[in-house]
């Protein structure tokens, strides 16, 4: 069965896996956010009072 053959993709992962560590990744490293996050408030919702929820 040629999918259980792991010649050619053991090579394709590698390369793509050396690929991605030595050239990719210190590049995605560098990069900065342009638009920084702000914490907003949090919204209070109003609930409505249903009868069966009121405590006394």
């Amino acid at each position: 069965m040629p999918q259980l053959s792991p010649e050619p993709w053991l090579t394709v992962l590698l390369t793509v896996w050396t690929f991605f560590i030595i050239i990719l990744q210190p590049k995605i490293a560098t990069l900065t956010a342009t638009n920084n996050p702000t914490p907003h408030k949090p919204q209070t919702t109003k609930t409505w009072p249903w009868p069966w929820t009121q405590t006394y």
